[in-house]
C-alpha cells in the first residue's frame, strides 16, 4: 500500500486532522501496512480507525506545561485516554522525539476496543516487558524505514539505565534498552523472533487468548 492510499483513509476517517498528526500517522501506518502477517489478521482500515479512536491528535509540550510540571523531565511522552491526545516532550532530540510519537501511537493502535485495554496483560512484569519492548522495537522500525537508516547496537553500562552498577546491556534501541535485551533473549528461548511477539500484541483475538 502506498502512502497516498494511507492518507486517503486517514482523511476519510478524520477530515479535520492537522498536518503534523497526519504526517506521523501516515508514516506509522505505511510501515505497518508492509507487515503481511498483521494485515492478514487485521484490515489496515480497521487499524487506522482504531488508532484514531484512541489517539486523535499529537501535541508537543514544553517545560512550562502542566504535564511537564506534573511528570518532570523523565517523561518522554504519554497518551491521555480521556482527551485522546498523544503528548510528546518537545525538547527531545531526534531520533528519540519522532520514535516516541510512534511508540505512543502504537499503544493506541494496540488498544482492544472490546475492553479498552492496551495489548496483553501489563499487570505482570512479563506482560509489561513484552508490551513495552515490542512497542519500542516497532517504533524504531518505523523510523528506520521512513528515513532509510539503521541503528548500530550499543553496549550500555547498566548504571545509565537506573540499574545496579557493573552490568552491560546490548541494544540498538533509544529507550527501553533493558527490555529490548530481555525480549531478544525471550525470543531465543521461545524459538521465535521479535516479529512474532510484535504480531502477538496486534491482534485482538490473539491478545485475548494470551491473556486467558
Amino acid at each position: 500500500m502506498q502512502k497516498e492510499e494511507i492518507i486517503k483513509i486517514i482523511l476519510k476517517l478524520k477530515p479535520d486532522i492537522d498536518l503534523t498528526t497526519l504526517n506521523y500517522y501516515t508514516n506509522y501506518f505505511y510501515v505497518l501496512s508492509q507487515k503481511p502477517n498483521i494485515i492478514e489478521l487485521n484490515k489496515i482500515e480497521q487499524l487506522i480507525e482504531n488508532g484514531l479512536s484512541y489517539a486523535r491528535e499529537i501535541v508537543f509540550y514544553d517545560e512550562n506545561s502542566e504535564i511537564y510540571k506534573d511528570l518532570g523531565p523523565d517523561c518522554k511522552g504519554l497518551r491521555d485516554p480521556k482527551s485522546r491526545i498523544i503528548y510528546i516532550r518537545g525538547d527531545l532530540k531526534e531520533p528519540l522525539r519522532e520514535i516516541t510519537v510512534y511508540h505512543e501511537l502504537h499503544h493506541a493502535v494496540q488498544t482492544n476496543p472490546l475492553n479498552d485495554e492496551v495489548g496483553i496483560n501489563q499487570e505482570s512484569n512479563f506482560g509489561r516487558l513484552i508490551m513495552e519492548a515490542q512497542t519500542q522495537y516497532f517504533s524504531e522500525e518505523v523510523y528506520k524505514k521512513i528515513h532509510n537508516i539503521d541503528f548500530e547496537e550499543r553496549k550500555i553500562p547498566s548504571e545509565e539505565l537506573r540499574m545496579l552498577n557493573g552490568g552491560i546491556i546490548v541494544s540498538s534501541m533509544h529507550n527501553y534498552e533493558m527490555y529490548d535485551s530481555m525480549l531478544s533473549k525471550l525470543a531465543i528461548v521461545l524459538g521465535t523472533d521479535k516479529n512474532f511477539l510484535f504480531q502477538l500484541t496486534m491482534n485482538i483475538q490473539i491478545m485475548k487468548e494470551w491473556k486467558d
